[in-house]
């Protein structure tokens, strides 16, 4: 049973092998609910499939040395392998579908179709919603081969078991590669050495049997909302009257000025007495410079100058 409820990001990796499944050519499929069997050679793990997707089986040789096979299983059905060198380690491959000497057919998650008829009641076998890859080390006894006539034939099963499994692999039209695989045949030279073992399920069924949290609890926390500005007063012709009343304002204030008495300073320049206290005119007239009465020109307040086109 399935005790674990962690959230795994990264690939498994087990017994000098890592393995996992891309979803649609996207990053590693998240794992859920991790464990590993009694004898510490198969790891147990739940994905969650996306029906109608393509997906991808990928694995990659740590630190074994010697010749070894990935051979999958879709559904407990045989869907061949691939070989990966010890040179170089670590060293990766993948397969993302049933090869063909000239193409490939991808995997693709699929609908189970159902049935409410009770002779396929006992149809239903434990490899079905499983994706496995087994890894074994092997030796080559047949080059230049050519690959079986492999096939995925569509399931029926009872519409009962749809709370449990929805889901089957399928495979998708061929697509023809540039670089088509070389194909060998090999036999196995001992036991094996780990086992993947993927049980795939629509994430609402990892909810609802609790293999999963609800989606709520992934849900990002909310950003604080920003703080906004104070808006602007942004009607124009409202901006043009207030500049044309303050423009009338400060011109009545210089000519009661004008009537103020001045103060002669040591240096013979004179300057109004009048202070409306600070801020009232901007600081280049504050102080308003004379040499000669006759001479004396308005003062220049700030904003007086202002374009209203």
């Amino acid at each position: 049973s399935v005790h674990s409820l962690t959230r795994y990001i990264f690939p498994s990796n087990h017994n000098q092998f890592s393995a996992w499944i891309c979803i649609d050519g996207k990053e590693p499929a998240p794992e859920y609910g991790v464990v590993t069997s009694e004898d510490n050679k198969t790891v147990h793990c739940f994905i969650a499939s996306e029906l109608g997707k393509k997906f991808s089986v990928h694995w990659t040789n740590l630190s074994y040395d010697g010749l070894t096979l990935g051979h999958i299983d879709m559904d407990g059905k045989d869907c061949g392998g691939k070989m990966i060198y010890s040179r170089s380690l670590p060293k990766s491959t993948y397969k993302e579908g049933v090869a063909h000497q000239m193409s490939v057919q991808p995997f693709v998650f699929s609908s189970l179709s159902l049935t409410d008829d009770d002779d396929f009641l006992g149809g239903l076998h434990d490899a079905l919603g499983v994706i496995d890859l087994t890894i074994c080390p092997v030796e080559i006894t047949e080059r230049n081969a050519i690959p079986k006539n492999r096939s995925l034939s569509q399931l029926k099963v009872h519409e009962k078991i749809k709370k449990t499994i929805t889901q089957q692999i399928a495979l998708a039209d061929p697509v023809v590669g540039p670089n088509p695989d070389n194909f060998a045949r090999s036999r196995r030279i001992g036991d094996d050495i780990v086992k993947f073992s993927f049980n795939y399920r629509p994430i609402e069924l990892l909810e609802a049997n609790g293999i999963v949290s609800r989606r709520s609890g992934f849900k990002r926390k909310a950003s604080p909302k920003p703080v906004r500005a104070p808006a602007l007063n942004v009607d124009v012709e409202e901006e043009k009257r207030a500049l044309r009343e303050r423009l009338n304002a400060l011109q009545t204030k210089r000519i009661k000025k004008e009537k103020k008495p001045r103060v002669k300073s040591e240096a013979g320049e004179m300057f109004d007495v009048t202070w409306d206290g600070p801020g009232s005119l901007s600081k280049e007239v504050k102080l308003e410079v004379k040499v000669k009465a006759e001479d004396r020109k308005p003062p220049f307040f700030s904003g007086e100058v202002i374009d209203l086109t």
